[in-house]
């Protein structure tokens, strides 16, 4: 996939961005080195200083509705590829986080636009690169490369090799390869734990299983009833991540 680099200095948010400029290429990378209306999932504000590796990249057209609903897991297969090629020992958090030593410290939003059938897909990435601290109501739960190695990275490295990570595994999943769904299985930092599921507005918990090919987790319940969910059906309990069984 060719990618065309946009950078700013500060924007409201990269993927916002993408949003309002519809003429801009499939491929498309808008970077910036702050956002000042950044957002998570469920609409929860992503915290930067500046320090933080900060970017979305578009997906056009309706030859991406077969993956729609893989691009979240395809995205976090990608980071925890690049960073565990850095030598960092990270797990990737159903449906959209990856986390080092029990703390967050990236996250993925993914969103889609539609007119009858797929328009586009924006992918939105924070992954906390150089921040030397973070306020005290994120400190216990959140992390950053500098802050767990003492060592400086540069941005634009990182982009790119996430980038090409993303394109090899999108390209051997088209090609009938599951590169993408061995590196979750292997690092998948919910498996084995008992997690608190806000399920159809049910709070209840459950051990997660795993997650299958299709992104969804496969959860078993206090009854041994197995059930998968999707991040639309299902929202973990912030609670809940870190109970081992």
């Amino acid at each position: 996939m060719k990618h065309v680099l946009l950078q700013f200095d500060i924007l409201p948010s990269t993927s916002t961005y993408l949003k309002e400029h519809p003429f801009l290429e499939d491929g498309t990378v808008v970077s910036s080195s702050s956002q000042s209306k950044g957002r998570g999932r469920l609409g929860r504000i992503w915290q930067d200083d500046g320090n933080s590796l900060l970017f979305s990249f578009l997906l056009k057209g309706d030859k991406y509705a077969s993956i729609l609903n893989l691009v979240s897991i395809l995205t976090g297969a990608a980071m925890e590829k690049t960073l565990l090629d850095m030598g960092f020992d990270s797990k990737v958090k159903w449906p959209n986080d990856i986390y080092l030593n029990d703390k967050k410290i990236c996250g993925i939003l993914v969103e889609s636009s539609f007119k009858e059938k797929l328009e586009a897909i924006y992918v939105g990435v924070g992954l906390n690169l150089n921040n030397k601290s973070f306020p005290n109501e994120l400190k216990e739960n959140a992390t950053s490369l500098f802050l767990e190695s003492k060592k400086e990275f540069n941005k634009f490295d990182v982009l790119k090799e996430f980038l090409s990570n993303f394109d090899s595994l999108l390209l051997d999943y088209e090609k009938g390869k599951n590169s993408f769904y061995q590196l979750i299985s292997k690092n998948d930092y919910l498996k084995g734990k008992k997690v608190y599921l806000n399920y159809y507005g049910e709070n209840k918990y459950v051990t997660s299983l795993g997650i299958d090919i299709d992104g969804k987790m496969i959860v078993k319940d206090e009854n041994e009833k197995i059930t998968k969910v999707t991040s639309g059906e299902a929202t973990l309990i912030k609670k809940s991540y870190s109970l081992d069984l």
